[in-house]
């Protein structure tokens, strides 16, 4: 199944919420999405070797 799509700006938020060490289920209801996609966007951010 594909992770929705989000905003480039919920990318920017998501980004700054894990560089303060937030976890993924607490950066997904921040940002009210679903935690997946909130996975997906953290692997290809790792993957593409963005700390």
């Amino acid at each position: 199944m594909a992770a929705k799509k989000i905003d480039i700006m919920d990318v920017r938020q998501l980004i700054q919420l894990k560089i303060k060490g937030e976890s993924n289920r607490s950066c997904s209801s921040s940002l009210a999405i679903h935690r997946n996609t909130v996975n997906y966007y953290v692997r290809q951010l790792k993957a593409t070797g963005t700390s």
